[in-house]
Order: structure tokens, then C-alpha cells, then sequence
């Protein structure tokens, strides 16, 4: 149980029937933040009963891609040009699908709004999502364009060379497709996107929902390209070094380039910045303060959805209130969970092995 559940819990044991709203009042956080509180003590079964049963509004709605992942690993150093001998594994992927995977092993009611093939891999990615407990009832399933498939090669350090997607299917979650959704994303949480959406529906999405925090993960340096126009009316943006180069028109090669760029891009309006530097850690920063956070020493088995865990993190960090330290912190420990597994998805994601990697990494 973490501090802060624990400290709920008192106050519920004084006053069972205390409203969220009064339960946020009391301890300076937003409702929001409580409802997941809640959540997860009757998960963990500390509290049950008529007056913490969440409303259907309590739940975080991501929008974006899902795929069937194909990776192939060398066992020897990867030779270009040829065929290597070694292991290909094929799982669930999408960067959109990956965070909501993630959200929803963190305890956090999570809804997916994407984009499938009405064959063997779509009805696969649908059938796993909703038995992980993801609401898949807005997913678009077509009939005449197959589901995306993402292919990545990785090299002997396990981290990606090259990849390839074909996600021509996204482009299905049109403005109208999304409009059709507006009751549902209204009464979202929060809201995720990531850049595999086309920028026309980015800019409606910002646009139309600016009084819900929204998280934009920029999945890559091109695609990341489509929120520079933008980048104001986010909450939280997660990027890699290349990618805040690329918005910011700026070279990274030390901490003084990281202020500078971060200086540039929170003039633009976003509330909160994190940078991730591989092996150099991440870097985070909002108007008040900045912190690099250096990196701990892990065995990493596939680096494919570090980033992926990190983002799912970020909105828990959220709704929970944490400082931007802690959750950088927070969701660089989830990224370790994620680099421990061959899989995109780590099964073994909680709030519990969260904590033991932040205790045993001694990152706080």
C-alpha cells in the first residue's frame, strides 16, 4: 500500500461515507487523483461498499495504434545485408495499444479507441485487450483493410536497429470516427494519443477536448513533426533526445542544450516535459523546476516498450499527484520492468513491482 493509500484509508476509517470530492478537499489533490486511489484499495481489497463504487466517468481513454509485433533478435552480432540466425517472437503491439496495456496493469480503468482488420491478428489483439480488462468497444474493425503489423529487427544489444510498420488502418479513426466517440472521451480522465493519428485529427483532439489533460506520446522523429503546431495545449509530452531535437531545431549534446530545449518547447505552452536519454537517464522539466534523473545499470532483454510503460506511468503519476521528480522516477521504473522482458508487454506491470524496482534501483 503506498502512503498516500494509506493515508485514505485513515480518514475513510473516521468517516466511511466522506465524499471524493470532500476526501480531494482534505488532502489538496485533485478528484480525479482519488478516484484511482479508490480503485485500488477495493482492488486490493481494503475497502468495499456503496459509497466508493467509481462512476463510469472514472477511466482514462487512449487513441491510437495496435498491432501484431514481429521482432527478430540475432544470436551473434546482427550482419546487414544478410540473413542472420536467431529468434523471432510475435506479440501484441501499437504504441497506442502498448499504453493502455500498460495503464490498465497499474490499476487504472482504461478505454482503447483504434483501429483493427476483421482477421485472425485484429480478433487476437481484441480478444487479449478485453481480457486484460481494456474496454475495446470503440475500436473501429473493418472489413476490407487488414490489421497493422509493426516488424523490428533488433541488434546485440537488444535494442532496435531498424523497424518497419503498416499501419494504413489508423487512418480509419477519422474526425468524424472520433466525433462519433465525443460522449465517451468527454468523460475521460485524462486523455493519451499518440503520433501514429494523422495531424488533422491531432489538432481536433487538442482542440475540442483542451479541458481534459492530454498526453502525446511522440513515437517517432517524423511522426512527431505533426504536433508542432500544437504543442502548447498538452499536459505532458513524452520524447526521446531525437525527437525534441527535431520540434525544437535544436542539437542535444549537453545539459545546457536539454534547458534550452525544454525552455523552448514549455514556451509553447506544455505543462510538463520529459525527455528520455537511453542510457543518460531522462530529463524532465516544467515551469517551476527541471532535473536530470541519471539512469540505473539494468539487463535489458528488449528495449521495445520501455517507452511505451514510461508514458503509461506518466498518467498514473498524474492522477496520482506525484511531483514531476517522483514521476520520473516513477516511470522509469516501469520502463525497467518493460526492458526486463522479451515481450513489448511485461505481464509481471503492477503498482507493487513498480515499487520494489523503485526501492531496489534506490531511485528514491
Amino acid at each position: 500500500m503506498t502512503d498516500r493509500e494509506k493515508e485514505i484509508l485513515e480518514i475513510l476509517k473516521e468517516n466511511p461515507m466522506i465524499s471524493q470530492q470532500e476526501l480531494a478537499d482534505k488532502l489538496c489533490i485533485a478528484r480525479s487523483s482519488i478516484a484511482v486511489h479508490i480503485t485500488n484499495l477495493m482492488k486490493k481489497g481494503y475497502i468495499k461498499g456503496k459509497g466508493y463504487i467509481l462512476n463510469k466517468s472514472d477511466y482514462i481513454t487512449v487513441i491510437g495504434g495496435s498491432n501484431i509485433d514481429i521482432q527478430g533478435a540475432p544470436n551473434k552480432s546482427l550482419v546487414m545485408f544478410d540473413s542472420n540466425p536467431g529468434k523471432v517472437d510475435i506479440s501484441l503491439g501499437g504504441v497506442g495499444r502498448n499504453i493502455a496495456d500498460n495503464i490498465c496493469r497499474l490499476g487504472i480503468d482504461t478505454k482503447l479507441i483504434s483501429a483493427v482488420g476483421n482477421d485472425l491478428y485484429g480478433n487476437q489483439i481484441l480478444s487479449e485487450c478485453k481480457s486484460y480488462g481494456i474496454d475495446i468497444d470503440d475500436c473501429y474493425v473493418s472489413n476490407e483493410i487488414p490489421t497493422s503489423i509493426y516488424v523490428s529487427i533488433l541488434n546485440n544489444s537488444n535494442d532496435m536497429q531498424v523497424a518497419i510498420s503498416h499501419m494504413d488502418i489508423l487512418n480509419k479513426i477519422d474526425i468524424s470516427y472520433i466525433n462519433s466517440k465525443h460522449q465517451y472521451i468527454n468523460d475521460s480522465l485524462a486523455i493519451v494519443i499518440d503520433t501514429n493519428l494523422s495531424k488533422e485529427v491531432i489538432d481536433y483532439i487538442t482542440s475540442t477536448y483542451s479541458n481534459i489533460p492530454i498526453f502525446v506520446d511522440t513515437v517517432s522523429t517524423t511522426k512527431c513533426m505533426k504536433i508542432k503546431d500544437v504543442i502548447g495545449k498538452f499536459n505532458t509530452i513524452k520524447l526521446n533526445k531525437y525527437e525534441a531535437e527535431a520540434l525544437s531545431n535544436m542539437k542535444i549534446n549537453t545539459k545546457d542544450d536539454l534547458e534550452k530545449c525544454s525552455k523552448y518547447l514549455l514556451d509553447q505552452g506544455v505543462e510538463n516535459l520529459f525527455i528520455t536519454l537511453g542510457k543518460d537517464g531522462v530529463y524532465c522539466a516544467n515551469k517551476e523546476t527541471n532535473i536530470k534523473i541519471d539512469s540505473v545499470k539494468v539487463d535489458i532483454i528488449s528495449a521495445t516498450g520501455a517507452g511505451d510503460a514510461f508514458t503509461a506511468a506518466l498518467v498514473y503519476s498524474h492522477l496520482n499527484g506525484f511531483d514531476i521528480e517522483y514521476a520520473a522516477k516513477f516511470s522509469m521504473a516501469a520502463s525497467v520492468i518493460a526492458l526486463s522482458h522479451e515481450n513489448t508487454i511485461n505481464p509481471n506491470m503492477s503498482i507493487d513491482n513498480v515499487e520494489k524496482i523503485l526501492k531496489e534501483m534506490i531511485l528514491c
